[in-house]
């Protein structure tokens, strides 16, 4: 099987823009102090625990289980909200934990009003990008590093891969790579795009939530984060979906600039 130069050069860009470009993005950035340090390292830690260490295993250990396997086939659209429902619940909880290990400081003066530390815009902005760029790295950056590992490797000829790889899980792999086309992986990096900008939204909202006590923000970010992701329910093909999520997106994205207005000013961050 051949693989066309066009779909590996569209591999070469989608790995750039999904583990290059956040680190440039991240230190210019950092170089200009427009993002602060703390705030992103929980942003990428909120992310890693809530997906790599919670909710993927436990999703993983019931996808082996009987009950679980009957649901998937008897109610495939159901199984899609839970699992919709399930994601922002984790992400928005492991939000809501890290903004409030960003505690307000002591006031500056015996007596004076807290100071609001991270929590202001700036630590929204920089939790939000952490917590993108943590899945957009670990989740799509490296999978593009295998595409183009196995394409490097086809390029040597099939009996390179059949010594790696059992022949049922290299038939599956080599069908899965004759589907690709240039077309679909771009459609994957817009949708990298769409996802960054609902996690600023979203950061946003559990922020807001703490910050101006006004707590139904924090289940609408949960409710919010599902009906993103039921989007992908909808019986669209893979560009009128992928058009639809990053309208939805700019939408997202405009509030959360919006938002500054909302949070306190910083005072001696």
């Amino acid at each position: 099987m051949d693989i066309s130069p066009a779909v590996v050069w569209m591999f070469v860009l989608a790995l750039v823009c999904t583990l290059i470009l956040p680190v440039v993005v991240l230190i210019v950035l950092g170089a200009a102090k427009k993002i602060a340090l703390l705030p992103l390292g929980l942003g990428f830690a909120s992310f890693f625990l809530s997906q790599v260490i919670l909710r993927i295993p436990l999703l993983q250990w019931c996808a082996a289980q009987e009950w679980y396997q009957t649901f998937a086939a008897s109610s495939p659209a159901l199984l899609g909200l839970v699992l919709a429902f399930t994601a922002g619940l984790f992400e928005e909880s492991a939000r809501l934990g890290g903004v409030c290990l960003l505690g307000p400081r002591k006031p500056a003066y015996p007596g004076g009003p807290p100071r609001p530390g991270h929590r202001t815009w700036k630590g929204a902005l920089s939790f939000g990008l952490g917590h993108a760029f943590c899945e957009t790295m670990l989740l799509v950056g490296l999978s593009h590093v295998n595409n183009l590992i196995f394409c490097l490797l086809l390029g040597f000829g099939e009996d390179s891969l059949s010594t790696l790889l059992p022949q049922d899980q290299l038939d599956l792999v080599m069908a899965q790579f004759a589907a690709v086309t240039p077309s679909l992986i771009l459609a994957g990096i817009l949708e990298r795009v769409s996802a960054i900008l609902f996690h600023l939204f979203a950061t946003g909202l559990v922020f807001l939530a703490v910050t101006a006590k006004r707590w139904l923000l924090y289940p609408a970010a949960i409710l919010c984060h599902t009906l993103f992701n039921c989007v992908a329910l909808l019986p669209l093909d893979v560009w009128p979906m992928e058009g639809l999520l990053f309208l939805l997106a700019l939408g997202c994205g405009f509030l959360f600039w919006k938002s500054r207005k909302w949070f306190p000013t910083p005072q001696n961050i």
